[in-house]
């Protein structure tokens, strides 16, 4: 019996990329999947794009339809993983496209994990390259472009400070739902909260290779920045925010205090500025 796998996908006024992102999934080497979708409430044609998609693949998608309203892109995925009941879980993003092999690679090193790590939260997250609306590669590695280490996985005060894991690249096994839920910091974006908490309580690991085009246009609620001098000063711009989190990240995870955050950040930082 094949594993089940769950894709999350959070949708919000994405009509332009959708069809694209979608079909990538069904051109996945690995095909034992199904997809959970919540719509946050989109002004454009992207339920209706949903709704042809459901009809081609009615055993594969689900759009999860509730009375919630609009939560944003966060609280949304994690209203998605509430929903998810699968072996394994991953994450999906309404505007990339998913290289052919990334689940199967995902899937084989994650379980890899399980055989060391039994009944553990586990996680696995990739690289990814950096290309623009029309699919021009801008970087060939998300990692480089941002000068990340994503080593900092592995010690959870390090990834509370710096996160290093891209939501869409993750895959998670169901031991990890136990660590993630509920919601309660949500100041964090969703893949941070989960992968600190599967550090602290299970493990990480990363496959050192680019499993998915991370498409930049004008509407990214997140996106790639290159990491140099205007990235650090548009950072201190938002300091006040910054240290409001930190304050807030200590009193929740109480084994670390804001002045350490604020030390592991400044470190990570340095590391980051003079790294080649």
């Amino acid at each position: 019996m094949k594993n089940s796998i769950s894709i999350l996908l959070a949708t919000y006024n994405g009509e332009k990329y959708l069809k694209e992102q979608l079909d990538s999934l069904f051109l996945q080497t690995y095909q034992e999947f199904d997809i959970l979708i919540r719509d946050d409430c989109s002004k454009d044609s992207t339920v209706e794009i949903i709704k042809e998609y459901e009809k081609i693949y009615p055993k594969r998608i689900k759009l999860i339809v509730d009375e919630i309203g609009n939560l944003g892109s966060s609280k949304s995925f994690m209203k998605l993983l509430e929903y998810s009941n699968s072996d394994y879980i991953m994450f999906c993003d309404q505007d990339d496209i998913w290289l052919s092999n990334k689940i199967e690679i995902s899937l084989n090193r994650i379980q890899e994990l399980e055989k060391e790590n039994r009944n553990q939260p586990l996680l696995v997250f990739s690289d990814l390259k950096v290309v623009n609306q029309d699919l021009k590669v801008l970087h060939k590695s998300f990692w480089e472009y941002q000068k990340l280490i994503p080593s900092i996985s592995k010690e959870w005060k390090k990834l509370l400070a710096q996160n290093v894991i891209t939501g869409c690249t993750m895959i998670i096994n169901k031991k990890a739902k136990e660590v993630c839920l509920p919601f309660e910091l949500p100041m964090m974006i969703h893949d941070q909260w989960i992968g600190v908490n599967i550090s602290k309580y299970g493990k990480i690991d990363y496959l050192d290779e680019k499993t998915i085009l991370y498409r930049q246009h004008e509407n990214n609620v997140a996106g790639a920045h290159n990491y140099g001098l205007q990235y650090i000063a548009s950072k201190l711009m938002k300091i006040k925010y910054v240290f409001t989190y930190f304050k807030k990240a200590s009193e929740h995870f109480k084994e670390i205090g804001f002045l350490e955050l604020v030390l592991y950040k400044m470190i990570v930082n340095i590391n980051r500025f003079f790294r080649k």
